[in-house]
């Protein structure tokens, strides 16, 4: 998936179009057939290393592209700059088949373009839309998301991708997802063994236990930490696992960004106890697995 440029296939337009104007009248210079030569060559060759979409109209450009090469090698032949070819008058009956290329590829691009399927996203919420495709993770600090996984990352940038195309459940399981993994890396930064653990009700209990009972490090986790996490547990994450649950735009933002903000507040106290997350080729289990029994 990628963002189509609209202003692209406009300044193609305008290429295709000032070229022909060039080659209206009887008689054009060379230097004239040159420069036009050259700007529907660059253009071209864009329009087909681009993946847009556009299949049938390519093979029309690449005829294109081979004619506007013709032209540049009559008049600057293996790139050597000649006044003389420059000068050169040519007559219409020279470049007609140039005209002719413009005017099928052109055709065939009207053509095609009934068939290529191309959207328009509108602002949700108070993200930027092209923020939310290219990089959803963005909703976290670029500090905080230095300390995180790149698996955690991308399921948040995902997420974003999720909630820009009108996916909300989907949204909603991306960004309990990157959590997830965020919670794996916190949990082993208190040297706890997690590699057992199957749902979020095994991490919390964990927690829970750390900050009763304590390590030989003397470190805890916060209470508003766990508490945060046991309350995403109850009311978010367990929830979304059953198909009978879905989100509506509203709730997957909301859930979207107290994600981010759970994130946040576990990277923090990793970071202000000097723990140092885990590393993410770990092979935990998903805690998205259900087993019976356990939540």
């Amino acid at each position: 998936m990628k963002r189509v440029n609209l202003l692209n296939y406009f300044h193609l337009a305008e290429t295709l179009q000032s070229a022909k104007q060039t080659m209206t009248p009887d008689v054009v210079k060379g230097g004239h057939m040159y420069f036009s030569a050259m700007d529907v060559r660059s253009k071209i060759e864009s329009f087909i290393a681009d993946d847009n979409g556009f299949y049938t109209c390519k093979h029309a450009a690449g005829d294109l592209l081979e004619t506007a090469k013709t032209w540049l090698e009559k008049v600057t032949p293996e790139g050597k700059f000649i006044s003389e070819n420059f000068d050169k008058d040519h007559q219409s009956w020279e470049f007609s088949d140039f005209v002719r290329r413009i005017d099928s590829f052109k055709n065939v691009f009207d053509a095609e373009c009934r068939e290529v399927d191309v959207y328009s996203v509108g602002q949700i919420g108070i993200y930027k839309t092209s923020a939310l495709v290219s990089d959803g993770a963005s909703v976290i600090p670029i500090e905080v998301r230095a300390h995180m996984s790149q698996v955690a990352v991308d399921e948040f940038r995902n997420a974003g991708k999720c909630l820009a195309f009108d996916l909300p459940s989907a949204c909603g399981f991306h960004a309990l997802r990157g959590m997830e993994l965020v919670m794996d890396d916190y949990l082993r930064s208190f040297q706890v063994v997690t590699d057992t653990f199957k749902t979020w009700n095994d991490y919390i209990q964990a927690a829970e236990k750390l900050i009763r009972d304590g390590n030989e490090s003397g470190k805890k986790p916060s209470p508003r930490v766990t508490a945060m996490l046991d309350r995403m547990r109850t009311l978010d994450r367990n929830p979304l696992m059953h198909p009978r649950d879905t989100l509506d735009e509203v709730a997957a933002d909301q859930l979207f960004k107290l994600s981010a903000v759970t994130v946040v507040e576990m990277i923090r106290e990793m970071r202000s106890g000097q723990l140092v997350p885990a590393n993410e080729e770990s092979g935990a289990p998903s805690l998205f697995t259900e087993q019976p029994g356990a939540a």
